[in-house]
């Protein structure tokens, strides 16, 4: 048989280990009763109904800042979003996105992707020196300038 005293130790280690393994889900839902409390009037909802930008993203195949210059350009018909969840997120009526997918899924084919540059090593490392060096700058910039116009010394 245990103690009281042996029984409130092994519940007290039983909470502070779950608590350390759910820290996270825990301090999500006291942050989420803290704002209803704030906010009463702010509607609850159904996970059902609504998507967000990522999931959006996902489904047309393209990523989030593509995706938020199509929903800002009115010649793409986006869909209006319905609300805003608690921590920011913008949210979108499912149905609607559903039936507008189609006609971005072959809109977004055709949207222009540029090729990004790409400065490593060596050239990333002299391209930041001659930035933070103004007297190199102006040494390369005297350089060019005689080089264009011909004459060694512009006196």
């Amino acid at each position: 048989m245990m103690t009281e005293q042996e029984r409130i130790i092994k519940r007290r280690e039983h909470n502070q280990r779950y608590r350390e393994q759910n820290k996270l889900s825990i301090n999500a839902r006291a942050r989420a009763k803290t704002l209803r409390l704030k906010m009463p009037d702010m509607s609850v909802i159904d996970e059902q109904l609504n998507i967000i930008k990522k999931e959006v993203a996902k489904l047309v195949g393209v990523k989030i800042l593509t995706l938020e210059r199509i929903l800002k350009d009115k010649k793409y018909n986006a869909p209006k979003h319905i609300g805003m969840h608690f921590d920011g997120t913008v949210l979108y009526n499912r149905a609607a996105i559903m039936e507008w997918l189609p006609y971005i899924r072959e809109a977004s084919a055709f949207i222009g992707k540029g090729k990004p540059i790409k400065i490593t090593g060596m050239a990333a490392q002299i391209v930041e020196f001659m930035h933070r060096n103004k007297k190199v700058e102006l040494f390369c910039n005297e350089l060019r300038r005689n080089k264009t116009d011909g004459r060694l010394n512009n006196g």
